[in-house]
């Protein structure tokens, strides 16, 4: 019996293995059918000499997929809320078929949906992606920020332009750098320049239109515990982004053009209250980011709990520098993509403040249907 696509997907997620190659900027490796790391080396120091020896043609046999992903450090204005506020427009999460309509017309037809790139590494041709892909994966951002109450970004043409740049080097010289050096196959100044404000994915044997933003969103391995990517992805201030990709790399800027008045609630979590796609569980690592720039969430306690029992969970090591003060956890290995969970996170405290706050919301987990 043939499984539905996000039942594919699913299952292809929970096969991954996370390899680690540097701390930062955060570069993780993904493997799935139990595939091993091919001469992978890094220098943390270094970021532009993380780097992988193995070929796409060795990667692509070695693995059924292999995933890198690295997020960028700083840059983004940091504001003080207005007032918390969704955006007026959001996804209904307390409506079940409102998420349900949603995730299929905005993000599972993306899901497998190639790129479409018309450029070449051989010659350094930039090349672009079609314009169904670049819908598709502004349909699958939005969808992601929707569900969050946050309101909808777009692409500039421009910006779209110079994450080709970005893309081309990464998939030409297959590893990920956020400050590659000016010696690397395909380089180019604008490149360069993107890289160190962008998301940088690395996919075998192919990146897809939805993909890109799902890889973002899960964050895994072990130097990405601060999730920076899918920080900058939930962004409540920005306007524009710009995405390139290849038929390997994808370049997601996501450090650029902000206003201060945008929708902007007291609290985004991932997986986010309300009805939620177990088919976008990532992997149990949970996140709640803070609307207001002073939240401290150092002293935070997190409490969950499932069918009637508390639950452990691991909380990371707070990391600021990528868009919104977040907090993470990485819920326990038994974890079940069904029923409801009940987070409460407490001793929650804002700089120049001595109060304590407290927020609490329920996750009911639901599987996608056509």
């Amino acid at each position: 019996m043939a499984l539905p696509l996000s039942a594919s997907r699913k299952l292809l997620r929970a096969a991954a293995v996370p390899v680690i190659l540097g701390a930062f900027p955060a570069l993780a490796f993904t493997a799935s059918a139990g595939g091993d790391l091919l001469g992978a080396t890094s220098d943390a120091t270094a970021p532009s000499h993380a780097h992988t020896t193995a070929t796409p043609a060795q990667l692509a046999t070695a693995f059924v997929r292999r995933q890198q992903v690295v997020a960028p450090g700083g840059g983004a204005r940091a504001f003080a809320p207005l007032a918390a506020s969704r955006y007026a427009r959001s996804i209904n999460t307390g409506s079940l078929g409102a998420v349900n309509s949603a995730y299929w017309s905005m993000f599972e037809e993306a899901a497998d949906l190639p790129t479409g790139w018309t450029g070449s590494v051989d010659g350094c041709q930039r090349g672009t992606t079609s314009t169904e892909s670049r819908d598709a994966t502004l349909r699958s951002l939005n969808f992601v920020r929707r569900l969050g109450g946050l309101a909808p970004v777009r692409f500039s043409g421009t910006l779209n332009a110079h994450a080709q740049s970005a893309a081309l080097m990464m998939s030409a010289n297959n590893q990920l750098s956020h400050f590659p050096p000016s010696t690397w196959r395909c380089y180019t100044q604008t490149g360069a320049r993107t890289a160190s404000r962008s998301n940088l994915a690395l996919a075998y044997p192919d990146i897809t239109s939805g993909a890109i933003v799902e890889m973002y969103m899960d964050d895994i391995g072990s130097s990405n515990h601060a999730v920076g990517h899918r920080r900058w992805v939930l962004n409540p201030f920005a306007t524009t982004m710009g995405s390139g990709s290849t038929g390997t790399a994808n370049a997601l800027q996501v450090v650029g053009p902000t206003r201060r008045g945008r929708p902007n609630p007291a609290y985004v979590s991932w997986p986010t209250r309300g009805w939620f796609p177990n088919t976008l569980e990532p992997r149990g690592r949970w996140s709640l980011s803070a609307g207001n720039s002073r939240t401290n969430f150092r002293d935070a306690r997190i409490h969950v709990t499932h069918a009637g029992h508390s639950l452990r969970v691991h909380k990371f090591a707070v990391e600021n520098g990528y868009g919104q003060p977040t907090l993470v956890w990485q819920m326990p290995s038994s974890l079940q993509s069904s029923g409801s969970y009940h987070v409460k996170v407490s001793n929650i405290r804002h700089r120049g403040s001595g109060k304590r706050h407290t927020t609490r919301y329920t996750v009911r987990f639901f599987t996608p249907t056509p």
